[in-house]
């Protein structure tokens, strides 16, 4: 008796459908560049930052984000100004949200002063009143 085993897996995103992705592309090959011109290893500059090797290297990929607080490490690390290090030619896309209206916000506060279960009552006709606009 064989027994068939199959592994499905999502395709992955290009990394041109994602801006973070790209973000995190471009500070990499900046991070990259500057460890080069400076000739550190990964390694040397892991050990500057106070991660392991893999974690540089993650990051020159793309594969990890940079949050702020490696970041300045990093430029300490490779002694440059935190804007030579976030100097990239793929400007984070910056997306507006919509702020809620000021009557709808007064309303939501009013709602949430309520017993939990006149909330609970409201709600739920908010709830159905949306799905049905949004079958219409």
């Amino acid at each position: 008796m064989a027994l068939t085993l199959t592994l499905v897996m999502a395709p992955r995103k290009k990394t041109a459908d994602d801006p973070r992705k790209a973000v995190n592309l471009a500070l990499g090959k900046r991070l990259a560049q500057l460890r080069t011109l400076r000739n550190l290893s990964q390694r040397e500059l892991a050990d500057r930052v106070g991660v392991v090797q893999v974690v540089v290297s993650n990051y020159e990929i793309g594969k990890l984000r940079i949050t702020a607080e490696v970041a300045l490490r990093l430029a300490a690390a490779l002694d440059v100004p935190i804007q030579e290090l976030l100097q990239t030619d793929t400007p984070p896309e910056i997306v507006q949200q919509p702020k809620p209206s000021r009557k709808v916000l007064e309303r939501l506060e009013k709602i949430q002063s309520l017993p939990r279960r006149k909330q609970d009552a409201i709600l739920t006709t908010i709830d159905h009143f949306l799905n049905s606009a949004a079958a219409s």
